[in-house]
């Protein structure tokens, strides 16, 4: 392949580092989660203290998916995802001297805000370095990060935790700083913007425009129903297996990574459906298969047969996930994509990754768990109709033409 079929001269580099800088945020959420049970023994917390570290880490993500998105059209995408990758690193190595749960909130905030920020900005650089045909498989392998996050956490907790202590885990994880720098060393500049761009600061107000605000409202629902529908399952699977179908706790963690698995998978299957069918009908597709597969998950009797399951949906997960890289950074003009991308998916994965596992926890109170889990299909079924009223954005973006050399 040639630079004009596939991209700019730099596209290997973004790639490598974006996908690198990427693996931080699935690694962070799973340490936390790891971790909790010795937290809260460390100090001393109640499981509503223990909730309101994620929340707090969610909440930082949405706010840094709107801080570092107009950080990113101003002063450029490269010098805000090495930012966010500085500060979320400082903070999270941080977490190893805290002494109390009002000092380790504060920093799960801070850190929240440039995990969420690296968001908008990397996935911009790979749709400013990638030509259209390339770009959903080169966004779905750098987000695929997430999925290996989660497995490379599980062996860190299975196998460090007990030797190193969990602030350490922390402070592994802080090396985000040091992604960071070699970040700013290794990426290329951004490609220079257009000279009637340059004389003006980009605001918030231009997600909000006659022209643009469906695009915003709609990705940012889209983002929601997903995240929502995924924490949603994840938060509470763990327990429907030992609690419900009476796993034990190893078991359950293998059923927890067959999940993982499948999702790695399902960022490269869909993202090459996605540059064959398009972006919308790629990801009205794994909506579909998730809004399909879950409540199959919970009435599946046998155990076998429950097993292999979890590959299929973890498939569909990762492609949605997978999905929004492209299609998020394509469906915004050029000039705001790192703004409206990190807008609609942090926001989006705020709300959802707070409402729905609550949501799920009180259905289950009074319905069970079976009826809780399987309960987030809808959620995903509004994602599929959702992303059904909104633009394909493939063609639009082949008939643009390959991005041009950095």
């Amino acid at each position: 392949m040639d630079n004009t079929q596939s991209g700019t001269p730099h596209r290997w580099k973004v790639l490598h580092m974006t996908f690198l800088a990427y693996l931080y945020d699935s690694l962070d959420l799973q340490i936390l989660a790891i971790c909790m049970p010795v937290i809260i023994a460390a100090l001393g917390l109640s499981l509503t203290d223990a909730g309101l570290l994620a929340s707090a880490t969610m909440i930082g993500t949405a706010l840094g998916g709107v801080i570092f998105g107009w950080v990113a059209e101003n002063w450029g995408r490269k010098n805000a995802a090495v930012i966010c990758l500085i500060e979320f690193g400082i903070f999270t190595a941080a977490v190893y001297w805290v002494t109390s749960w009002e000092q380790l909130m504060v920093l799960r905030f801070l850190q929240g805000i440039g995990m969420g920020g690296l968001w908008g900005p990397i996935v911009a650089l790979i749709a400013d370095h990638w030509a259209p045909r390339y770009r959903a498989r080169a966004a779905g392998f750098m987000l695929s990060t997430f999925a290996l996050g989660g497995i490379l956490a599980s062996l860190m907790g299975r196998y460090l935790l007990a030797d190193l202590g969990w602030r350490m885990l922390f402070v592994i994880t802080g090396t985000a700083a040091i992604v960071g720098i070699l970040f700013w060393l290794i990426v290329p500049a951004d490609p220079p913007r257009p000279a009637k761009a340059k004389q003006k600061r980009i605001g918030f107000g231009g997600l909000f425009t006659p022209d643009i605000r469906m695009l915003t409202i709609g990705a940012t629902i889209a983002a929601a129903c997903q995240m929502g529908g995924f924490w949603g399952v994840s938060s509470w699977i763990p327990t429907y297996l030992v609690q419900v179908r009476g796993l034990d706790v190893a078991y359950m963690s293998l059923f927890s990574v067959v999940i993982f698995s499948g999702a790695f998978v399902g960022y490269f299957v869909f993202a090459w459906i996605a540059d064959h069918i398009g972006r919308r009908n790629a990801l009205m597709l794994a909506f579909l298969a998730d809004t399909i597969i879950v409540p199959l998950y919970v009435i599946v009797p046998d155990a076998e047969l429950l097993f292999w399951l979890g590959p299929l949906m973890g498939l569909s997960f990762g492609g949605v996930f997978g999905l929004f890289g492209a299609y998020f950074a394509e469906l915004f003009p050029q000039e705001i994509r790192a703004m409206g991308s990190g807008f609609a998916f942090n926001i989006g994965r705020g709300i959802g990754a707070v409402v729905t596992p609550v949501t799920v926890g009180a259905m289950a109170k009074a319905q069970g768990l079976a009826f809780g889990i399987g309960a987030c299909s809808i959620v995903f079924f509004i994602g599929a109709i959702t992303v059904w009223m909104m633009p394909e954005t493939l063609k639009r973006e082949a008939e643009a033409g390959a991005p041009k050399s950095a």
